[in-house]
Protein backbone atom coordinates (compact mmCIF):
# COMPACT_ATOMS: atom_id res chain seq x y z
CA UNK A 1 0.00 0.00 0.00
CA UNK A 2 1.39 3.54 -0.59
CA UNK A 3 3.59 5.10 -3.71
CA UNK A 4 3.27 2.81 -7.26
CA UNK A 5 5.20 3.19 -10.69
CA UNK A 6 4.87 2.12 -14.10
CA UNK A 7 6.64 1.69 -17.28
CA UNK A 8 5.85 3.08 -20.14
CA UNK A 9 2.67 5.05 -18.43
CA UNK A 10 1.87 7.70 -21.83
CA UNK A 11 -1.79 8.36 -23.25
CA UNK A 12 -3.54 10.54 -24.92
CA UNK A 13 -6.17 12.29 -22.61
CA UNK A 14 -9.73 11.24 -24.56
CA UNK A 15 -11.74 13.33 -21.57
CA UNK A 16 -10.29 16.11 -19.47
CA UNK A 17 -10.99 16.91 -16.10
CA UNK A 18 -13.37 19.85 -15.66
CA UNK A 19 -11.59 23.00 -15.40
CA UNK A 20 -8.79 23.38 -12.80
CA UNK A 21 -10.58 21.50 -9.84
CA UNK A 22 -12.26 18.66 -11.67
CA UNK A 23 -11.24 15.19 -9.81
CA UNK A 24 -12.02 12.52 -13.07
CA UNK A 25 -10.68 12.29 -16.51
CA UNK A 26 -10.24 9.22 -19.28
CA UNK A 27 -7.31 8.34 -21.61
CA UNK A 28 -8.02 7.01 -24.68
CA UNK A 29 -9.21 3.37 -25.20
CA UNK A 30 -6.96 0.45 -23.83
CA UNK A 31 -4.55 2.67 -22.57
CA UNK A 32 -5.20 2.64 -18.96
CA UNK A 33 -3.30 -0.55 -18.75
CA UNK A 34 -0.12 1.43 -19.18
CA UNK A 35 -0.53 3.09 -15.12
CA UNK A 36 -0.63 1.37 -12.15
CA UNK A 37 -2.84 -0.76 -10.65
CA UNK A 38 -3.95 0.91 -7.38
CA UNK A 39 -5.54 -0.93 -4.22
CA UNK A 40 -6.68 0.55 -1.34
CA UNK A 41 -4.86 3.17 -0.06
CA UNK A 42 -2.11 3.03 -3.61
CA UNK A 43 -1.81 6.14 -5.77
CA UNK A 44 0.58 7.40 -8.21
CA UNK A 45 2.09 11.17 -9.35
CA UNK A 46 1.27 12.10 -12.99
CA UNK A 47 2.26 14.77 -15.32
CA UNK A 48 -0.48 16.39 -17.70
CA UNK A 49 0.96 18.13 -20.75
CA UNK A 50 -0.07 20.02 -23.75
CA UNK A 51 1.88 21.18 -27.07
CA UNK A 52 2.64 24.12 -26.01
CA UNK A 53 4.84 22.69 -22.73
CA UNK A 54 2.44 23.56 -20.09
CA UNK A 55 2.57 20.78 -17.32
CA UNK A 56 0.49 19.77 -14.19
CA UNK A 57 1.47 17.26 -11.57
CA UNK A 58 -1.31 15.39 -10.14
CA UNK A 59 -1.33 12.59 -7.59
CA UNK A 60 -3.93 9.77 -9.11
CA UNK A 61 -5.37 7.37 -6.11
CA UNK A 62 -8.02 5.34 -8.37
CA UNK A 63 -7.79 3.78 -12.10
CA UNK A 64 -10.33 1.34 -13.38
CA UNK A 65 -9.18 0.89 -17.25
CA UNK A 66 -8.92 3.57 -19.00
CA UNK A 67 -10.70 5.72 -15.98
CA UNK A 68 -8.50 7.57 -12.89
CA UNK A 69 -9.66 9.58 -10.63
CA UNK A 70 -7.29 12.88 -8.96
CA UNK A 71 -7.23 12.52 -4.96
CA UNK A 72 -9.05 15.43 -3.14
CA UNK A 73 -6.38 17.95 -2.79
CA UNK A 74 -4.66 16.10 -5.39
CA UNK A 75 -4.13 19.06 -8.21
CA UNK A 76 -1.31 21.46 -9.21
CA UNK A 77 1.27 19.68 -7.14
CA UNK A 78 4.99 19.72 -6.62
CA UNK A 79 5.68 23.52 -7.89
CA UNK A 80 3.04 23.15 -10.60
CA UNK A 81 -0.35 25.11 -10.85
CA UNK A 82 -3.77 23.54 -11.62
CA UNK A 83 -4.09 24.36 -15.31
CA UNK A 84 -7.16 23.70 -17.41
CA UNK A 85 -6.87 20.86 -20.18
CA UNK A 86 -8.12 19.37 -23.17
CA UNK A 87 -9.16 16.37 -25.22
CA UNK A 88 -5.70 15.47 -26.96
CA UNK A 89 -3.53 16.27 -24.25
CA UNK A 90 -0.94 13.70 -23.16
CA UNK A 91 -1.18 12.25 -19.54
CA UNK A 92 2.21 10.60 -18.36
CA UNK A 93 3.25 8.60 -14.86
CA UNK A 94 6.51 10.28 -15.11
CA UNK A 95 9.46 10.03 -11.99
CA UNK A 96 8.66 13.53 -10.07
CA UNK A 97 10.75 15.26 -7.71
CA UNK A 98 7.89 14.76 -5.51
CA UNK A 99 7.62 10.87 -6.01
CA UNK A 100 11.32 10.83 -4.77
CA UNK A 101 11.67 12.54 -2.44
CA UNK A 102 8.36 10.77 -1.24
CA UNK A 103 10.31 7.54 -1.84
CA UNK A 104 13.88 8.29 -0.08
CA UNK A 105 12.43 9.91 2.79
CA UNK A 106 10.64 6.57 3.75
CA UNK A 107 11.31 5.66 7.34
CA UNK A 108 11.45 2.01 6.70
CA UNK A 109 13.77 2.44 3.70
CA UNK A 110 15.52 4.72 5.97
CA UNK A 111 16.54 1.97 8.26
CA UNK A 112 17.58 -0.59 6.24
CA UNK A 113 20.11 2.29 4.98
CA UNK A 114 21.34 3.08 7.94
CA UNK A 115 22.45 -0.60 8.57
CA UNK A 116 25.94 -1.81 7.92
CA UNK A 117 25.60 -5.25 5.35
CA UNK A 118 28.22 -7.54 6.09
CA UNK A 119 28.30 -11.49 4.84
CA UNK A 120 25.76 -14.04 5.83
CA UNK A 121 23.83 -11.15 7.51
CA UNK A 122 20.03 -10.50 6.96
CA UNK A 123 18.20 -7.47 7.83
CA UNK A 124 14.68 -7.59 9.19
CA UNK A 125 12.43 -4.57 11.12
CA UNK A 126 11.97 -4.94 14.69
CA UNK A 127 9.10 -2.53 14.27
CA UNK A 128 8.50 0.22 12.28
CA UNK A 129 10.75 2.25 10.65
CA UNK A 130 13.29 0.02 12.93
CA UNK A 131 15.63 -2.41 11.36
CA UNK A 132 18.14 -4.88 12.24
CA UNK A 133 20.63 -8.09 10.79
CA UNK A 134 20.45 -11.31 11.89
CA UNK A 135 22.67 -14.19 11.13
CA UNK A 136 21.88 -16.56 7.83
CA UNK A 137 23.93 -18.93 7.32
CA UNK A 138 24.75 -20.77 4.23
CA UNK A 139 23.08 -23.43 4.87
CA UNK A 140 19.68 -21.74 5.59
CA UNK A 141 19.98 -20.34 2.01
CA UNK A 142 19.70 -23.54 0.52
CA UNK A 143 16.32 -23.46 2.23
CA UNK A 144 15.12 -20.40 1.04
CA UNK A 145 15.94 -20.96 -2.33
CA UNK A 146 13.58 -24.02 -2.54
CA UNK A 147 10.33 -23.89 -4.53
CA UNK A 148 8.29 -26.18 -2.35
CA UNK A 149 7.96 -28.14 0.86
CA UNK A 150 9.16 -31.29 -1.40
CA UNK A 151 12.55 -29.71 -1.86
CA UNK A 152 12.85 -28.42 1.57
CA UNK A 153 12.44 -31.75 2.61
CA UNK A 154 14.95 -33.21 0.47
CA UNK A 155 17.39 -30.58 1.08
CA UNK A 156 17.17 -31.69 4.69
CA UNK A 157 17.63 -35.47 4.21
CA UNK A 158 14.15 -36.14 5.10
CA UNK A 159 12.54 -39.04 2.95
CA UNK A 160 8.70 -38.12 1.28
CA UNK A 161 7.60 -41.89 3.05
CA UNK A 162 8.56 -39.46 6.78
CA UNK A 163 6.19 -36.46 5.76
CA UNK A 164 3.09 -38.78 5.31
CA UNK A 165 4.24 -40.89 8.33
CA UNK A 166 0.59 -40.24 9.72
CA UNK A 167 -1.85 -40.77 6.87
CA UNK A 168 -5.07 -39.09 6.09
CA UNK A 169 -8.05 -40.81 7.92
CA UNK A 170 -5.24 -42.26 10.87
CA UNK A 171 -7.07 -42.30 14.45
CA UNK A 172 -5.52 -41.28 17.79
CA UNK A 173 -6.21 -40.63 21.00
CA UNK A 174 -5.46 -37.40 23.00
CA UNK A 175 -4.87 -36.08 26.35
CA UNK A 176 -6.33 -32.36 25.51
CA UNK A 177 -9.37 -30.29 25.50
CA UNK A 178 -9.99 -30.04 21.79
CA UNK A 179 -8.38 -32.31 18.56
CA UNK A 180 -4.75 -30.97 17.32
CA UNK A 181 -4.79 -28.50 13.71
CA UNK A 182 -5.20 -30.98 11.56
CA UNK A 183 -7.44 -33.19 12.70
CA UNK A 184 -11.01 -33.92 13.39
CA UNK A 185 -12.87 -35.26 16.39
CA UNK A 186 -14.39 -38.25 16.18
CA UNK A 187 -18.10 -38.03 18.74
CA UNK A 188 -19.86 -41.08 17.63
CA UNK A 189 -18.01 -42.83 20.75
CA UNK A 190 -18.42 -41.08 24.21
CA UNK A 191 -18.09 -42.26 27.73
CA UNK A 192 -16.61 -45.59 27.25
CA UNK A 193 -13.99 -48.02 28.13
CA UNK A 194 -10.63 -48.86 26.11
CA UNK A 195 -10.63 -52.71 25.49
CA UNK A 196 -7.01 -53.95 23.92
CA UNK A 197 -8.00 -56.73 21.42
CA UNK A 198 -5.70 -59.27 19.98
CA UNK A 199 -7.66 -59.48 16.65
CA UNK A 200 -9.12 -56.83 14.38
CA UNK A 201 -9.26 -53.19 16.10
CA UNK A 202 -12.12 -50.09 15.42
CA UNK A 203 -14.81 -52.17 16.93
CA UNK A 204 -16.86 -51.68 19.40
CA UNK A 205 -19.46 -53.08 21.69
CA UNK A 206 -21.26 -53.31 25.33
CA UNK A 207 -24.84 -51.36 26.64
CA UNK A 208 -23.47 -49.74 29.85
CA UNK A 209 -21.93 -46.27 30.09
CA UNK A 210 -18.56 -46.22 31.81
CA UNK A 211 -19.51 -44.12 34.55
CA UNK A 212 -22.70 -46.02 35.27
CA UNK A 213 -20.79 -48.80 35.55
CA UNK A 214 -18.11 -47.61 37.38
CA UNK A 215 -20.02 -46.05 40.44
CA UNK A 216 -20.60 -47.01 44.11
CA UNK A 217 -23.15 -50.45 43.39
CA UNK A 218 -25.14 -51.64 46.80
CA UNK A 219 -24.67 -55.73 47.34
CA UNK A 220 -28.05 -56.64 48.23
CA UNK A 221 -30.76 -59.27 47.13
CA UNK A 222 -31.59 -62.89 48.58
CA UNK A 223 -32.24 -66.23 47.51
CA UNK A 224 -34.97 -67.54 47.13
CA UNK A 225 -37.24 -69.69 49.93
CA UNK A 226 -36.25 -73.09 50.39
CA UNK A 227 -37.50 -76.02 52.02
CA UNK A 228 -34.70 -78.23 53.05
CA UNK A 229 -34.87 -82.17 52.20
CA UNK A 230 -33.58 -84.83 54.44
CA UNK A 231 -30.58 -84.94 51.75
CA UNK A 232 -29.71 -81.42 52.57
CA UNK A 233 -29.65 -81.66 56.33
CA UNK A 234 -26.12 -82.41 58.26
CA UNK A 235 -25.95 -86.19 58.28
CA UNK A 236 -27.04 -86.78 62.46
CA UNK A 237 -29.21 -89.17 64.52
CA UNK A 238 -31.52 -89.12 67.45
CA UNK A 239 -31.00 -90.82 70.98
CA UNK A 240 -33.98 -93.17 72.32
CA UNK A 241 -34.18 -94.28 75.93
CA UNK A 242 -35.76 -98.17 76.04
CA UNK A 243 -37.47 -99.55 79.00
CA UNK A 244 -38.39 -102.70 80.68
CA UNK A 245 -42.21 -103.65 81.90
CA UNK A 246 -45.49 -103.36 80.57
CA UNK A 247 -45.34 -102.33 76.93
CA UNK A 248 -45.41 -98.50 75.95
CA UNK A 249 -43.84 -95.37 74.93
CA UNK A 250 -40.00 -95.49 76.26
CA UNK A 251 -39.74 -93.05 78.71
CA UNK A 252 -37.54 -90.37 78.97
CA UNK A 253 -34.95 -90.22 81.73
CA UNK A 254 -36.80 -87.63 83.53
CA UNK A 255 -40.28 -89.47 83.34
CA UNK A 256 -39.23 -92.81 84.77
CA UNK A 257 -42.29 -94.51 86.76
CA UNK A 258 -44.33 -92.63 84.73
CA UNK A 259 -46.24 -95.18 83.24
CA UNK A 260 -43.89 -98.12 85.51
CA UNK A 261 -41.30 -98.45 82.78
CA UNK A 262 -37.69 -97.78 84.11
CA UNK A 263 -35.23 -96.48 81.77
CA UNK A 264 -33.04 -99.15 81.61
CA UNK A 265 -31.17 -98.86 77.79
CA UNK A 266 -29.88 -96.39 75.68
CA UNK A 267 -30.03 -96.71 71.97
CA UNK A 268 -30.38 -94.52 68.51
CA UNK A 269 -32.35 -94.25 65.39
CA UNK A 270 -30.64 -94.34 62.10
CA UNK A 271 -28.44 -91.82 60.64
CA UNK A 272 -30.37 -89.40 58.32
CA UNK A 273 -28.83 -86.55 56.32
CA UNK A 274 -27.03 -85.91 53.05
CA UNK A 275 -25.30 -83.03 53.44
CA UNK A 276 -25.96 -81.26 50.44
CA UNK A 277 -26.06 -77.72 49.42
CA UNK A 278 -28.83 -75.04 50.25
CA UNK A 279 -29.17 -71.82 49.72
CA UNK A 280 -29.77 -68.37 52.08
CA UNK A 281 -30.72 -65.29 52.04
CA UNK A 282 -28.09 -62.16 51.81
CA UNK A 283 -26.92 -59.03 52.04
CA UNK A 284 -23.81 -56.72 51.94
CA UNK A 285 -21.65 -53.98 51.94
CA UNK A 286 -21.93 -51.94 49.10
CA UNK A 287 -19.04 -51.98 46.82
CA UNK A 288 -17.47 -48.51 45.43
CA UNK A 289 -16.56 -49.30 41.54
CA UNK A 290 -16.38 -45.28 41.19
CA UNK A 291 -12.85 -45.89 39.65
CA UNK A 292 -10.66 -42.99 38.97
CA UNK A 293 -10.45 -41.56 35.42
CA UNK A 294 -8.82 -38.80 32.85
CA UNK A 295 -10.71 -38.05 30.15
CA UNK A 296 -9.69 -38.55 26.82
CA UNK A 297 -10.57 -37.99 23.42
CA UNK A 298 -9.97 -39.34 19.73
CA UNK A 299 -9.54 -37.85 16.50
CA UNK A 300 -8.89 -38.19 13.16
CA UNK A 301 -6.00 -37.03 10.42
CA UNK A 302 -7.58 -34.50 7.91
Amino acid sequence: MGLKFSNFGKAIVSSAPSGTSGLSFTVEAGKGILFPVLGAGDYFYGIFKDASGNREIVKVEARSADSLTIAAGGRGLDGTTPRTWAAGDHFVAGVTSVALQESLSNANLMALGRLSPSADKLPYFTGAGAAALSDLSSFSRTLLDDADAAAARATLGIPAAIAALIPPGTVMSFFQAAAPVGWTQVTNHNNKAIRVVGGAGGGSGGSVAFTTAFASQAVTGSNSATTLTTAQLPSHNHQIYIGNGTPGTPPRPDYTNLDGNNATALAATEYQGGGAAHNHMFTGTPINLAVQYIDMIIASKD
